[in-house]
Formats: C-alpha cells, structure tokens, sequence
C-alpha cells in the first residue's frame, strides 16, 4: 500500500510532467535510458583516446619524425673511449726510463647506479676492499664531474676471472683494458721523471695541463708534469651498438687514438744510477750540467722513492706515512732544497770584489784565526783556530780563509754584494724544465726590514761573506753559477729536453738550446783567471788546495773545484739526534780545467766536511762522465 507522502510525490511529479509536457517515465524506462548514457560516455572516450593516438602517431612518424629517430639512436648507440698510449721517456742515448704495458681496470659506471647504499652493500661482498679504499670509492662518487669510478688497478688475468664472476654479482662493474705506466729506475730517477696519477679535482680546474675526453690519469710531477701536454697524445673512439641492457652488440665505427710525443732528455741514465748510487744511505743532491748547452747529465735528488706505487693509486695511509719519513723522499731537494752555500759562494764573492775594486788580488790580509769588527763584542772565527797568516785572494779561495772574506765583506757592503750575486743566478730560479722550483734567497736591508721588522746589522754582512747567515741557495743554482764561472759567463739555462719524436712519422725535434742563451760580463777577464786558478788549486796544489786529494782523473783531466761547509742550525738541539747538527757538505767543480764539458755540485746533508764528503762523490761523477766518453771516441 502507498503512503500518503508517496501518493503526494507522485503527484508533485505528474503536475510537473503536464506543466513542460513530458512524456510519462516508468522507474523500468529510467533504467534503460541511464545504460544507454553510461554506453554513449565509453564510446566517447574510446573516440576520444583513438584520435589521441593517431595525433601522437602522427607526431612521432611525421611531424618530429627526425626528432625521435635521433633520441632513438643515442639509446641504441654508445660511444666508448679509448685511451692513447702515452709517449715513452728515453734517455739521450735512446734508453727507456718510461713505458706503458697492458692491464685492466674495475670501473662503475655512475649512472648505473640507481642506489648507492645497496650497491656498496654488492660491493663489499663481492669484493675484498680495505677502508681507506671504501672512502676513496665514496669521495669518486662524490664527485659530479667523473663519469666513472675506478674500484680496482692493474688486475691480473687470474683477478680477472673473478671479478668475471663477480659481475653477476654487481652488474654496475665493468672491466676495462688500460695502458699503465711503468718506470724502469723508479728510485734513481723519482724526482726528475715524476709519475702519473689518476685525474683530479684539480687537474680537471687546472688552464695549463690538457685534460681530454676518456683520460683517467694524468701527470702530476717532474717531467712527467712539466710536459704532459706532449706526451699525453689525444684519446680514440668506439661507436658501439647496445641492446636495452646496455650490453654491447657490435663495434659501428672505431676512431683509433694518437699516440703521444716520445720525450728525450738530456740525462745520461748510465751516469744517473751511478751517481744515485754514490749516495746511497745519504740524503742530498748531485747535478751535473754540461756547460757548453745547458743539458743537465745527472739530477739526482736522494733519497728517492718507488714512482710506480703512485701509478696504483696510493692509499692515504701510504702515502702519509712516505710523507712523515724523516729523510723526506719526496722533496726534490735539487730544485726545492735551500741551503747555506757556505764557502762555495767564494769564488763567486772574490769577483765581485775584484770587479768593483774593493779588493786588490794581490793585496794580502793577516789571518790570525779570528775578526774583530768594530763595535762588536764577540770575534768571528776562523775554520782554522791557528789561522792562515798573510793570505792573498788566490791563497783565500785555495784555503777557504774565512777571515780574508769577513774583511772582504766589511769594504765591499752587504748593498754591493747582494745586487751583483744575481749575475751568478744566484736570488731567482733558473727557470728549468720541472715545477716546484724556489728562487733561494739573496739577503738585504730592504728584505730584512719587510720579513723581520729590524733593520741590517753589519755582522750579518760578515756572516753572509762566508755563505752563512740568511743566504741560501738551491743545487741548480750552485750548479749553474759554477757553469757561469767555467764558460766565462756563456753559458745555457739548465734544461732536460733533449727533444721529442714522433712514433708514427718517425720526425724528431730537437730542442732549441740556443733560445737560452745566458750572457753575462766581467768587467776584467784578469779577475775571472785568478779565481778560476785559485779554483785549480783548490783540487791540484798538494797540501795548499782544501780537496788536494781529489787530484787528477782519466787521462789527465784536471778539475777545478771549490769546498763548502755549511753550518746548521737547531732550535730543539737537545731533542735532536747528534747527525741532525751536523753540517752539510758541499763542493762545486768543473773538468778539463782548460776546457769544460762538465760541471758537477754535491751538497751532502749532514755531511760534515766538504772535501771529506761532497768533493770525493763530485770526482767519482767526472771520473765516470770521462771515461765513458773516452770509451765512446774509442769505438
């Protein structure tokens, strides 16, 4: 039975069904009409999705046809680098220094990775890797501008099989073939070949190092450094085809990588490790320089160290512990080792004396084994307590008389002598094919009052007259200076190219010694024979000359030379052990006398004598460079 309020709603409807003159709908009409809306809404929408496929159809076929095609493509296709062989370093007759050989590397490609914390996770089962090489992996990934990150160096074919395995395992792994470096005399040439380390942060800044495309190492010292632009050559392609796993299908295009410059140098490598092996257990320098074109035979710089663990990637802990060794390996003392010169600088002060007048050579001066200056309380001493008696200029450098120059010092000025020391290249670099050069330090009013706020006290003129006090020097200064002295003042910038070739033309270019041509004058060629005589006499007057020992080498050959003790230094003296006190030794020289085609600088540190310690290792280098070009005229 209907309700009162039904019966009423029906009628509401009817009314309004007769007001716009409707037709009159059953509940069963009603349904039937709302199915076929719901029918007609599908279809819509079918219609709709259709045209919306054919106008994208459209769009990727037609209209951004080339577009898509290119997006295609760069899916499919990859483009794989290939590493250039790096030029080999020989020495000037042609022995290799530096090679390159065949390895593999580990490397992840970073964009694999969708996430790190379950691909380390892989990682480190998969794999044996130690702590410090975990945080090394991590700081790689770090950074945003390396494409990919080495795991693992140098892998042997038996690792290779492993980690063949272990891909499975961690398939963001890839085994790359790599060129390494290999150093033939890693201790012996450390500091003048360098090595080759993985590309950094700063070398990716650097304006000068060429950083291309697919390099993962770079030079980081010495010559390796210096002339990485050279030997680096320029990295091939691969134009691979991929499936969507990445894997590759096959080889489309290969683009074959230059090989980079061979390097020759100047260094005689025979003469190297047997200088390097006269300083065994020591720690110093020995250069060898040959006057007549600047070519440096011999750069050694002891003690050295192993360059091919650099080449490994170097753990920090490894490489902190090389850095706290109290014999510091892996400063080039030769071009960074700044040192009192102590008398060495004698030959070099008589000079300038007797160029500027202060001095007459044949004027004489009493030495009575101490100087007294004038309003200075304490006497500078003499080496020799007893003293020298009447010594000349000639007789002053012969013994190394300190009083004769304290007494040179005093009348010549601390002015004069600091501006006219630059002549020797003494105060600046000498600008040598190698980084990390120091300029040494030529002491003077001006610098005293900038570095220590007081002003220049004239025992410090005294001290400086005997190579001591603030003056310092490098080996290659020394070096060069003594070249200065034996050229009469025509001689070359030390240098270590000889020249460089190129593999595949066979053209070689030979460096252009000529370019650095360093001239100097003497005001008086008179001046310049009696030091170079008094230097003659150090070496050959028995029982007058301080390294008379040394006498003569080869088949006559006379040197000339001049002995050097330097005096350290310590403010821990009673922390330090008795060696650290020590004095250096030095000793300068040059052969033949008459025509010079060598000049050898020893600086021993802690040494103690110059003519007991440097100049018996600087006449063993010359005895050798003789003989062995006596051999070579002889064949």
């Amino acid at each position: 039975m209907k309700t009162k309020a039904r019966i009423d709603s029906i009628r509401k409807r009817q009314k309004v069904e007769e007001k716009y003159n409707w037709d009159r709908m059953s509940d069963s009409d009603s349904e039937r009409q709302s199915h076929k809306i719901r029918v007609l809404i599908a279809a819509a929408a079918v219609v709709l999705l259709f045209f919306t496929y054919v106008v994208k159809l459209y769009d990727l076929q037609v209209a951004n046809h080339d577009f898509y095609l290119v997006k295609a493509e760069k899916n499919r296709i990859k483009v794989r680098p290939i590493q250039a062989p790096r030029g080999l370093i020989l020495d000037r007759n042609g022995k290799r220094i530096a090679e390159n050989y065949n390895t593999f590397d580990l490397i992840v490609k970073k964009e694999r990775v969708t996430n790190k914390r379950d691909f380390f996770k892989k990682l480190t089962k998969a794999l044996s890797i130690d702590v410090d090489q975990f945080n090394f992996i991590k700081e790689q990934f770090n950074d945003r501008r390396l494409k990919d990150v080495v795991i693992m160096e140098n892998i042997t074919m038996e690792e290779f099989s492993k980690i063949s395995v272990d891909q499975y395992v961690v398939p963001e792994l890839e085994l790359t073939p790599q060129l390494k470096r290999k150093y033939l005399h890693p201790y012996s040439t450390s500091h003048v070949i360098g090595y080759i380390s993985r590309v950094s942060e700063k070398d990716l800044d650097s304006t000068v190092v060429k950083i291309l495309e697919g390099m993962t190492e770079v030079g980081k010292t010495g010559i390796e450094r210096f002339y990485q632009n050279l030997l680096v050559g320029e990295p091939g392609y691969e134009k691979l085809e991929t499936n969507v796993q990445g894997e590759v299908i096959r080889v489309l295009e290969t683009n074959e990588p230059k090989r980079g410059l061979d390097i020759y140098l100047t260094i005689d490598l025979d003469l190297q490790r047997f200088a390097y092996g006269l300083m065994e257990g020591k720690e110093g320098s020995i250069v060898a320089i040959d006057p007549r074109n600047g070519d440096i035979l011999a750069f050694i710089s002891a003690p050295g160290y192993d360059t091919n663990i650099f080449t490994k990637a170097i753990s920090k802990k490894n490489y902190q512990e090389l850095l706290a060794q109290k014999n510091k390996p892996l400063i080039n003392r030769v071009i960074a080792g700044q040192y009192p010169p102590g008398s060495t600088i004698k030959p070099f002060f008589g000079l300038i004396a007797l160029d500027e007048g202060t001095m007459d050579f044949k004027k004489s001066i009493k030495c009575t084994g101490s100087y007294k200056l004038k309003n200075h309380q304490r006497p500078f001493g003499c080496w020799k307590k007893e003293g020298h008696g009447p010594s000349d200029m000639s007789y002053a450098i012969t013994q190394s008389c300190d009083v004769f120059f304290y007494k040179l010092a005093e009348v010549t000025g601390i002015d004069t002598l600091s501006t006219k020391l630059y002549k020797f290249g003494f105060g600046e670099k000498t600008y040598i094919d190698l980084q990390g050069e120091l300029a040494g330090l030529i002491p003077d009013r001006a610098w005293k009052r900038k570095s220590k706020q007081l002003p220049w006290y004239p025992g410090e003129t005294l001290n400086v007259g005997i190579g001591q006090g603030f003056l310092l020097t490098t080996p290659i200064q020394l070096a060069f200076g003594t070249a200065i002295l034996a050229t009469e003042g025509k001689t070359f910038t030390p240098h270590l190219l000889l020249g460089h070739k190129n593999i595949k033309t066979g053209e070689f270019q030979e460096y252009d010694y000529q370019q650095n041509r360093f001239e100097t004058s003497f005001d008086n060629k008179d001046h310049l024979e009696v030091v170079k005589h008094a230097m003659w006499r150090v070496v050959n007057e028995p029982g007058v000359g301080t390294a008379s020992r040394l006498r003569r080498v080869g088949s006559g050959i006379e040197i000339a030379g001049k002995t050097g003790t330097a005096q350290v230094y310590s403010l821990d003296a009673g922390k330090t052990d008795k060696k650290s006190l020590q004095d250096h030794a030095l000793f300068i020289s040059y052969a033949p006398f008459d025509n010079p085609e060598i000049v050898v600088s020893v600086i021993v540190d802690h040494g103690g004598s110059g003519s007991a310690t440097a100049a018996p290792i600087a006449q063993k280098v010359i005895k050798h460079y003789i003989d062995n070009r006596e051999k070579v005229a002889n064949k």
